[in-house]
């Protein structure tokens, strides 16, 4: 397939009678859908602490930037180190909610890229003074398709706006002192 720069022009081109054939079109569309499948599992297992789920989103190894949330720089690191790092910082809250929506899904072969739209709600009921926090902001993530389905490989994390109690945030995120994710 060509390279594309958005969902759009990769649903031109199949729509348009030309090379893609049922066949393309078909895998193409249970590609687009597995992918969103993930994103919405990432947020699913993140919001339920179920950190074995979160592996399942993953290859053996990521590579990581969400310096807006959590610093650290761009860092490259197992899947179980990183979902261990994720496991003890939201395990520390009451409740998440985590709302991912894929803005586009562009799918090149075996690789795939994904912007995601995320709004993230925090509940720390111990806090001091309000327990809740809110981030706006973005994800954009790079997939690659293994033998048992689409994983993801990149995760980089925006930050448009927060709103709330960040201090329990940082409070959290200092918790975790410097992790050991060698």
């Amino acid at each position: 397939m060509n390279a594309f720069n958005t969902t759009a022009e990769q649903l031109t081109l199949l729509r348009s009678p030309g090379p893609a054939g049922l066949e393309d079109k078909v895998n193409y569309l249970l590609d687009y859908i597995a992918i969103t499948d993930v994103v919405q599992r990432y947020g699913q297992a993140t919001d339920a602490h179920d950190f074995r789920l979160l592996r399942t989103c993953y290859g053996d190894e990521i590579e990581v930037d969400h310096s807006p949330t959590i610093g650290m720089g761009r860092i490259r690191v197992s899947a179980d180190k990183w979902c261990e790092l994720a496991d003890k910082f939201h395990s520390q809250l009451s409740g998440d909610e985590h709302i991912m929506i894929p803005q586009s899904i562009v799918i090149d072969g075996n690789t795939a890229s994904c912007h995601v739209l995320m709004h993230a709600s925090h509940f720390y009921r111990d806090a001091n003074g309000s327990p809740y926090q809110t981030l706006v902001g973005t994800y954009d993530f790079k997939f690659v398709r293994a033998d048992d389905g689409w994983k993801i490989a990149e995760s980089v994390q925006g930050l448009n706006w927060t709103e709330g109690n960040w201090q329990f945030h940082n409070e959290i995120k200092d918790s975790l002192g410097t992790p050991d994710l060698n």
